[in-house]
């Protein structure tokens, strides 16, 4: 997902933006660090990939904050912390792609077959039977595109499960354009409508879901043109903070 590839200049320095750095080997996995140098690391990093050159530790301290809490490290003492990376995730994860469905308010009469269905064809008929008939529809014809091209890969069956329980519970969403990687994991975007007074041209949405539960995801309030402001976010977050950080470019494509 080449949105995904883009530097942060312009992005403000937030929790997708800390997880995104980490991602770009800052850290050491398995080494302790003080909190101060965790800060600095970030900050140097994000000035080299294009940040802004006057950000200050002040703006690195409260995202990195919640971000220590997380999986991604262990504290070891006061003011002392292992990056631990992805792999602190796989305990957590280790219960089953679902689990990560605890931090939504799931439907009764849904959730339950999601979180059991073993088959695409079973998912399918739940967003169909929930009101997502073109996404179902579409997600049926790459799985048969992967049946009848062995250079097409079908999509992973908890990436699936993900992309399905996201848009259920955010009903509100339209249906999104729907593909699929080169590894196999669903992608939706949206195209967002021009709201804007200057008519710059839309911008974009674009999710990436991870068996594991988490979504990668880039949100633009426009194309790139020279010496047009945009905003712009993305990050790798648990779907309900996903939804949060792409809040603001959501406003267009709510029913």
């Amino acid at each position: 997902m080449a949105l995904l590839k883009e530097k942060l200049v312009g992005l403000p320095f937030g929790i997708a933006t800390v997880e995104e750095l980490l991602r770009t080997n800052v850290l050491q996995r398995g080494a302790i660090y003080r909190r101060r140098e965790i800060v600095d690391a970030l900050r140097v990093r994000f000035i080299e990939l294009g940040g802004d050159s006057y950000t200050t530790a002040q703006q690195v301290v409260p995202p990195l904050k919640r971000t220590l809490k997380g999986p991604l490290f262990e504290r070891v003492r006061s003011g002392f912390y292992r990056y631990v990376g992805e792999t602190g995730m796989e305990a957590r994860e280790a219960h089953g792609a679902m689990a990560a469905a605890q931090d939504y308010e799931g439907d009764a009469r849904w959730e339950a077959g999601l979180a059991d269905a073993s088959t695409e064809s079973a998912i399918i008929g739940i967003l169909q039977a929930e009101g997502r008939a073109t996404v179902a529809d579409r997600v049926r014809y790459l799985y048969d595109l992967a049946e009848n091209d062995e250079e097409e890969h079908p999509i992973h069956i908890d990436s699936l499960r993900h992309l399905a329980l996201f848009l259920l519970v955010n009903a509100r969403l339209i249906d999104p354009e729907i593909g699929t990687s080169p590894d196999g994991l669903a992608h939706a975007e949206w195209t967002l409508p021009d709201l804007s007074l200057e008519r710059v041209g839309n911008g974009l949405i674009a999710l990436e879901f991870q068996p594991s539960g988490r979504i990668r995801f880039a949100a633009l309030s426009a194309p790139y043109r020279p010496g047009v402001e945009r905003l712009t976010v993305h990050g790798t977050l648990l779907a309900t903070e996903t939804l949060e950080a792409i809040r603001t470019f959501t406003v267009g494509i709510a029913r």
